[in-house]
């Protein structure tokens, strides 16, 4: 007989236990498997259906699939949406389909495809690949602070400590951690040597906790050097691209080097209806929810070819930048209990983990890592070509719709649309193209109340284009000291296509000045001669009329 009352002691417990997280009505990969051949045109009819927490990031391990002329490796579907999806497999072998969101896929939300080289069916042409690009990355634990300055959640929320938003998620007091975390984190290298890093300089700059922005072209091999510098097993596993390994993920131990081939095949790239570059992303995928939630994310772009410059920027963009919008879940993080022993006010043995106060204050609303407005370099001029990656990743909480203050965007979808606010999901990315317009520093956070509340806002300046003459300022985040930006800094100022020292620029002016004057003068004086000699020849024209009036008169009176 069930007993009511044990019942109502947990009944939280007890409906979790009865909500099945199931594809086609099966948990963990029960479902019949799902057959198909390589190079074969295959169609996914995707439905959901539910309450409010069907929000499912649907994700294909392995291939990709193509969404209204969109290249994507996720489909998203919300209660009573339905989606088709069409893929055409080049990658051998049995992969997953899973929830993208969390705590879906921990609850059994998968199932698996298997692609084989069937008899008799015509051979896909063979990716011709020419190019290739290297990368040295290392895994690095660090002392990661999501919110160094408060300044911005003080005045911008304008509440005492205890009652500020941002209490629960800063403050070390009353058994929280804080605002530092242990964390591990990708970091680009010179060679393979990993001796000297590769500093972010001002592009690179807001990256924040992300790992390198890696970029390729169509038909490019992409190799990535990784060395694991950390205490734990770690991997780099990539979103979009084809993984030359069978073994998945190939993990390096501490202290181990591990090489990774990623193919960058024509279904890696952007769709008809895309722009000339697709976002996606990479992460260790050892255990990929806690590697990520450790800190092991970094954003991946992939373009067509002949968009990117020798030295790895867009031909077709002034500035690219990529942003993470994530709820890490330092419950979650592999460096849980060392933070707890290192951050905690209190003895680590009284701290309840499971106490929700300290679960939620864990919970780090973060926009690459930062909190309120704690992200730097997101700088550009008026009238640059900017390129936004967005990525998303996380549970089923981590809807974001990312509104841009002041600016608006263009949203390719096989047709142009403008718009200053884009939606993301777990496990979408999405790539949309702004031309700055409007000189300031304005807001860009997600507009879903609890999250810009806990920190998921930041700023972006954009420079007027006769601020390159004013002794313009630009707070760093290493120095928290102003300096002045690199044209600045060295004493020249880009004018026509060239640099040019600020002490001459008033002279240079004044001389396009006289230049102009003359030849407003001369055209002028060519007007005057074209004139007078069109008076000239009329005069003559009536001369010669008068002349020949005369000459029939006479030969009249004879």
């Amino acid at each position: 007989m069930l007993d009511f009352r044990l019942l109502s002691e947990d009944i939280e417990g007890f409906q979790d236990s009865n909500r099945m997280h199931v594809i086609n009505g099966f948990l963990f990969s029960n479902l019949p498997r799902l057959d198909m051949c390589k190079g074969d045109t295959v169609a996914w009819h995707l439905l959901g259906l539910g309450t409010e927490t069907d929000v499912h990031g649907v994700m294909f391990q392995g291939n990709t699939v193509q969404l209204q002329g969109m290249r994507k490796g996720a489909a998203m579907l919300f209660p009573h949406t339905f989606v088709m999806a069409i893929m055409q497999p080049d990658n051998l072998g049995t992969f997953e389909i899973y929830c993208q969101a969390g705590s879906h896929r921990e609850s059994g939300m998968r199932a698996i495809y298997n692609v084989s080289q069937c008899p008799g069916h015509q051979a896909t042409p063979r990716q011709r690949y020419q190019a290739a690009r290297i990368y040295y990355t290392m895994a690095e634990e660090v002392e990661w602070d999501y919110c160094p300055d408060r300044s911005w959640e003080r005045e911008w929320h304008n509440q005492s400590e205890k009652d500020s938003y941002g209490y629960i998620f800063l403050s070390n007091k009353d058994g929280l951690l804080g605002s530092r975390y242990k964390k591990a984190v990708f970091r680009e290298y010179t060679d393979g040597t990993f001796r000297i890093p590769r500093p972010r300089t001002g592009p690179e700059e807001h990256l924040g906790i992300l790992g390198p922005l890696i970029k390729g072209e169509v038909g490019d091999i992409l190799t990535v050097v990784f060395k694991n510098n950390a205490s734990r097993p770690y991997s780099v596993h990539a979103h979009g691209v084809l993984e030359s390994t069978t073994v998945w993920p190939l993990a390096a131990e501490p202290g181990e080097v591990v090489t990774y081939q990623w193919n960058i095949p024509e279904r890696s790239g952007p769709g008809p209806n895309d722009s000339a570059c697709v976002s996606w992303i990479y992460y260790s995928a050892v255990d990929p929810i806690k590697d990520m939630y450790s800190g092991l994310v970094g954003p991946l772009a992939i373009c067509q070819k002949g968009i990117l410059e020798p030295h790895g920027g867009r031909s077709d963009m002034d500035r690219e930048f990529a942003l993470l919008f994530l709820i890490f879940d330092e419950n979650k993080s592999w460096y849980l209990e060392e933070n707890v022993a290192t951050h905690g006010s209190q003895d680590p043995g009284s701290i309840n983990l499971q106490d929700e106060t300290f679960l939620e204050s864990n919970k780090m609303h973060a926009i690459n890592g930062k909190l309120y407005a704690n992200l730097r370099g997101l700088t550009m001029y008026q009238g640059e070509r900017v390129a936004w990656y967005m990525l998303a990743m996380g549970q089923d909480v981590d809807l974001h719709t990312i509104h841009f203050h002041a600016e608006s965007f263009l949203y390719r979808n096989g047709e142009n649309y403008r718009a200053d606010v884009v939606d993301l999901f777990p496990g979408t990315f999405e790539v949309v193209e702004m031309v700055a317009s409007n000189p300031g520093t304005w807001l860009m956070h997600c507009h879903v109340t609890d999250h810009v509340h806990a920190g998921m806002e930041t700023l972006f300046t954009v420079f007027s284009r006769t601020e390159h003459l004013s002794p313009l300022t630009v707070i760093t985040k290493e120095t928290e000291k102003a300096v002045p930006p690199r044209d600045i800094e060295e004493g020249n100022v880009k004018m026509l296509g060239m640099q040019i020292p600020i002490k001459n620029v008033e002279m240079l002016a004044s001389v396009l000045v006289a230049i102009s004057v003359t030849l407003l003068l001369v055209v002028l004086a060519l007007g005057g001669v074209v004139w007078y000699q069109h008076r000239q020849r009329k005069l003559r024209r009536n001369r010669r009329s008068i002349l020949d009036d005369s000459f029939k008169l006479l030969s009249f009176k004879q």
